[in-house]
């Protein structure tokens, strides 16, 4: 993959400071989509809470007439969550760019996101685009159950599976960023820690355990909870020194 080319501030004088401001400004652009992205969650978490909707059950094979009558019973419903969700799509493409921009400008000669930084870049546009395909397929076919049309279990099985793909990318790209992270501060160690150790398997296992009673509801709601609190993470932790003292860079 074709590395991603990055601005470096400069070493002295107004230029040094010229370089410092606008490395503020993106960090805190990178914030501000990073708490946009949680609360695009929170939006839809609540919205699905409060009506009902659970769109994962989307993301798998049921039955034909489980899948239309679930779209005819959350219709408006479904619509108002496409909105959140392609904001959402965009939020999130959005703070990854700027993050990986930060933390290779930052990290010091060697560090490995110099080499992953660009793989985190390419999984979270690959998993932007299959959100959006996915949003739109899932909207394309509730209009065709509102005109009457069925619902073919060939369509449920590319369903599932193309988002199965989308999360998993997801997950490893959540995993190569903690891999990619060199700070010592204890805050970004437990980051690290819950992009690898937690993130990834309880992903998995969510996709794999889908559409089984009780667990597989509960683990894909834990998947959702832990992407938020990941999103609330970068939206808050002061970013450490490149030597990674914690020190607020």
């Amino acid at each position: 993959m074709s590395s991603l080319v990055f601005n470096t501030p400069a070493t002295g004088g107004a230029d040094a400071s010229g370089g410092r401001d606008a490395a503020d400004a993106g960090l805190g652009l990178m914030r501000a989509f990073a708490a946009a992205s949680a609360l695009c969650l929170v939006a839809m978490l609540s919205l699905s809470w409060a009506t009902g909707l659970n769109v994962q059950h989307f993301e798998h094979v049921s039955t034909p007439a489980f899948w239309v009558e679930s779209f005819l019973a959350h219709a408006q419903h479904l619509r108002w969550l496409t909105v959140f969700d392609d904001v959402f799509v965009a939020c999130y493409v959005t703070t990854t760019l700027l993050l990986v921009q930060r933390l290779r400008a930052q990290a010091p000669a060697g560090a490995r996101m110099h080499a992953l930084g660009p793989w985190v870049v390419g999984l979270a546009v690959a998993v932007g685009l299959l959100d959006l395909m996915e949003n739109h397929h899932v909207l394309s076919l509730l209009h065709a159950v509102e005109q009457g049309q069925s619902i073919s279990y060939d369509t449920m099985v590319s369903r599932e599976w193309l988002s199965s793909v989308k999360w998993l990318l997801g997950h490893v790209a959540f995993c190569l960023m903690g891999v990619g992270l060199w700070f010592g501060a204890w805050p970004w160690k437990l980051f690290r820690i819950s992009l690898i150790g937690w993130q990834l398997p309880v992903g998995a296992a969510a996709l794999a355990l889908a559409g089984s009673p009780m667990v597989g509801d509960a683990l894909g709601w834990l998947k959702l909870l832990n992407v938020m609190g990941g999103f609330l993470a970068l939206a808050t932790l002061p970013l450490p020194s490149a030597n990674g003292s914690g020190a607020r860079a």
